[in-house]
């Protein structure tokens, strides 16, 4: 009867793990089951992000081991007894190896699974049933990469029918920028081995596989699959960092560029690979050209402009681009935790900077608020405000920098080319009037 309750609850169970056919191997003594070698389990680990965020080069450890002593479960009226999967140093799960993105390391129980800039990405309207985590509620703004995980049970021997589980760890990912681990860190597989007695012999087959999030005993003929998981979810944070171009005053030239520096701080020490790639977007000239009010070399300009996107490597050490008036850039994907300082060079304008009050004026650490410091940079003896920092980027930030030239032009000195005109037609009225008088008053004369 236990054996029927155990093939019909096996049987109803959602299994949403992959896998391979089983192997029959000879009993060992006469009067034993056939036992059954395990085949591939696999699962995926997720990485899920917003849709202007590119992938981080980062790597994430795992780790399968059977379970413990105090997690092993007897049977009750109600549900089957869960038992330690087996775990010696010729009979143990291990993770498999030439799987992409997937090294495992020596002990063959330990794994760490890599992401990078170069993955592809699938849109969060694609989730599914697939165990990936978001941080909004609506469907298009994030996006998610994934990455296939295979559990190798060829070297394992099941010598009983019951249920075996093994549980799968995800290793902390401390310190990396930007990067939070899945809220719960542990899955477990079972695997159900099940007889099938024919009278002649006694065999097992391995009935599924299934793997999921709770610790509890399966109930005797239910499938509950509300804690069926397809993997591990992890989130990568980023925000947004833009910086504006205003020219004011009667001397401004508004074609003008200006070189503006930004940076990024790593204050905490955060673990940032200094390939991972961040997106420029905005508006401005990819290839400036010269003008008559341009101070930098063009070639330098175009070589700095001429980007799609950019590096961390290149950013923390000071990246330099060039606006002139109306134009934005905006650096798309700063993992979290990290600090910026964005710099002008100063010009002889009067500079001023100022936050957007839309962006990160009162989410960081610095700053009276809470939120951004305007440095005063002292040039040529004028207070000038041309540089903002924030040690710590927690939301969407903008700066707007602002550069004014202004003069009174002199008055009583210069007249309009109107006016000279008019001036000179009446200065030319009075030369014809003057020689028409004289040759009438020479004729009157004459008569």
């Amino acid at each position: 009867m236990k054996t029927k309750r155990f093939a019909a609850a096996v049987a109803s169970l959602g299994i949403i793990a992959s896998i391979s056919a089983a192997v029959p191997i000879s009993a060992g003594a006469e009067g034993l089951y056939t036992g059954v070698r395990g085949g591939e389990v696999s699962f995926e680990k997720y990485l899920s992000m917003k849709n202007e965020a590119t992938v981080p080069n980062v790597s994430f450890g795992l780790q399968v081991d059977t379970i413990s002593d105090t997690e092993v479960k007897p049977a009750t009226n109600s549900t089957l007894a869960v038992l330690k999967g087996p775990d010696t140093e010729d009979n143990h799960i291990k993770f498999k190896s030439g799987v992409t993105d997937v090294t495992v390391e020596q002990d063959t129980k330990k794994a760490s699974v890599s992401f990078s800039s170069s993955d592809t990405t699938e849109s969060e309207e694609t989730k599914g049933a697939k165990s990936t985590c978001f941080r909004t509620p609506t469907g298009t703004d994030e996006k998610y990469a994934t990455k296939t995980v295979t559990l190798d049970l060829s070297d394992v021997t099941f010598d009983e029918p019951g249920v075996y589980r093994y549980k799968i760890t995800e290793v902390e990912n401390e310190h990396v920028a930007g990067v939070s681990d899945d809220t719960n860190n542990v899955r477990y597989l079972d695997v159900y081995v099940k007889n099938v007695d024919d009278n002649t012999s006694k065999n097992l087959e391995i009935q599924g596989y299934y793997i999921h999030t709770g610790d509890d005993a399966p109930v005797t003929g239910t499938a509950d699959s509300s804690k069926k998981s397809t993997g591990f979810g992890n989130y990568y944070d980023t925000n947004d960092l833009a910086f504006r171009k205003n020219v004011t005053g009667n001397q401004g030239s508004k074609d003008k560029y200006f070189k503006i520096t930004v940076a990024l701080d790593n204050p905490d020490g955060l673990t940032v690979d200094d390939s991972d790639t961040f997106v420029i977007n905005g508006e401005w000239d990819k290839i400036p050209s010269a003008n008559s009010a341009t101070i930098y070399d063009v070639e330098d300009m175009k070589t700095a402009n001429n980007r799609d996107n950019i590096t961390y490597g290149e950013l923390k050490s000071g990246y330099s681009l060039y606006v002139h008036d109306q134009q934005r850039i905006e650096i798309q994907g700063i993992p979290s935790g990290l600090g910026y300082t964005i710099t002008e060079t100063p010009e002889d304008y009067l500079p001023s900077a100022a936050m957007d009050q839309n962006g990160d004026i009162k989410t960081g650490d610095k700053g009276e608020n809470g939120g951004s410091d305007i440095i005063n940079n002292d040039d040529q003896g004028k207070n000038s405000l041309s540089s903002v920092s924030d040690s710590f980027l927690k939301s969407d930030a903008a700066v707007i920098f602002t550069n004014d030239r202004a003069g009174n032009i002199p008055t009583g000195v210069l007249m309009s080319v109107a006016g000279s005109a008019a001036i000179a037609a009446i200065g030319i009225a009075g030369i014809f009037a003057g020689s028409f008088y004289l040759k009438k008053k020479r004729s009157e004369e004459e008569q």
